[in-house]
């Protein structure tokens, strides 16, 4: 089809045979100046200097996360199990081992917290004597809803050394749902993650806080790509959400997994998130999202 013509005649409409795409290959000059004139090594296996890259299932993973929808078929967390295996074929576990040693003499407050070994160990009966208001009475009410376990199959918990204790000491996320505002749907998910990348950061030495925040960081890009690919009505306040939870974790006076949430049970939750320095998301407000960003 030919677009081109003399001022004042109108241009054709494209017919339905006509090729309308626009031309979207560089020049050879436009290309040369993103990559240089050299060319990357040749191997016989694909190979690079990321690890992650290099990991086919680590590779494979995180590509289908980002790429695929939430169908109906499969609950949203359906891959959070191929997450979880596809961090451990990337992480050298003796390095992070020594990186804790190292930082319980930085950080003697983090010290504290894995010497405590301190799990959430109480059930539901024992947070029956909570007001309405407070944290006890909500979480009181959480553990009442079908199909809840906040402790993921883990009764009781245990860790006999410091890596165990980092691995699973962080076994009360709904709570922090319950106390950022940041809902559990897929904005408040969201959100609350950039809160637990940002103040790990903020409070850990950049190569511990990159593995205390492997899992936070692979459900936010991913779940951005997804969203920004799929979802486009919902990418406002998804990324509303991720502004949210960064303010969060700058705000935060210490990291939400060190919190001793004991000490809170006969608090409102809007008291709580003042103490710890934070402004509360919208709640059930974000709801909407989850089903807008499924199918």
């Amino acid at each position: 089809m030919n677009t081109s013509a003399p001022m004042g005649e109108r241009v054709p409409l494209p017919g339905p045979g006509d090729d309308v795409r626009p031309r979207m290959a560089m020049s050879k000059v436009q290309q040369q100046y993103f990559q240089g004139t050299e060319l990357p090594a040749t191997s016989s296996v694909l190979i690079s200097n990321s690890r992650y890259l290099n990991d086919p299932y680590f590779r494979e993973a995180f590509a289908t996360q980002s790429l695929r929808r939430h169908g109906p078929d499969l609950p949203a967390t359906y891959m959070v199990p191929v997450m979880s295996r596809a961090i451990d074929e990337v992480t050298d576990y003796k390095r992070i081992a020594e990186l804790l040693a190292q930082e319980k003499k930085k950080f003697p407050v983090f010290g504290e917290w894995i010497d405590r070994r301190h799990f959430f160990r109480l059930g539901r009966d024992d947070l029956a004597k909570y007001p309405a208001g407070t944290l006890g009475a909500e979480v009181h009410a959480f553990m009442g809803l079908e199909g809840v376990d906040m402790q993921l199959g883990r009764t009781p918990p245990t860790a006999e050394t410091d890596f165990e204790y980092f691995l699973v000491g962080r076994h009360v996320h709904d709570i922090e749902h319950m106390v950022t505002g940041f809902g559990p749907n897929t904005a408040g998910e969201n959100a609350l993650a950039m809160t637990n990348v940002v103040a790990t950061s903020r409070f850990l030495t950049p190569e511990l806080a990159n593995f205390a925040n492997m899992s936070f960081v692979w459900i936010t890009s991913t779940g951005y790509a997804r969203t920004a690919l799929h979802y486009h009505h919902a990418l406002p306040v998804y990324l509303d959400a991720m502004q949210q939870g960064i303010a969060a974790g700058h705000a935060l006076r210490q990291p939400l997994f060190m919190v001793h949430w004991e000490d809170y049970l006969d608090w409102t939750v809007a008291d709580i998130a003042a103490d710890l320095g934070i402004t509360r998301g919208p709640g059930e407000e974000w709801d909407w999202t989850t089903e807008a960003t499924t199918g």
